[in-house]
């Protein structure tokens, strides 16, 4: 009989510290009215990589840093970018990153040369 009470109170002991891991930033879901992006990647060399950073601005003016984003490519077979911004060169050539908003309006691009890799 004992070990039954023990046991419910291990579970929701677990529970509890499962649900205060400190997992990293919180991403926030309001609708932004404006995306701009913070710092970019002008140019950088085939294989290589760089991150882009944006925020977003909701239709009061305030400005969220990690606001749910969407990024794309216009040409992945020169220029790809993941969730985060990351951008990577494949292939010499320039293409156009845009991030826009997961969630309202608002976009914003950049164009990215990639030069042809001098270690290669």
């Amino acid at each position: 009989m004992s070990l039954l009470r023990t046991v419910p109170v291990l579970l929701v002991t677990g529970m509890t510290l499962a649900a205060c891991s400190d997992d990293g930033p919180t991403t926030i879901e309001i609708p932004l009215a404006q995306v701009e992006i913070t710092a970019g990647c002008s140019a950088i060399g085939e294989g290589e990589s760089c991150p882009m950073q944006a925020r977003g601005i909701t239709a009061d003016g305030e400005i969220l840093t990690n606001a749910i984003l969407r990024w794309s490519s216009n040409a992945s077979e020169i220029v790809q970018v993941n969730s985060e911004g990351r951008v990577f060169g494949i292939s010499p050539g320039k293409a156009t990153i845009t991030v826009e908003a997961a969630l309202g309006e608002g976009s914003d691009s950049a164009d990215v040369f990639v030069f042809p890799c001098t270690k290669c």
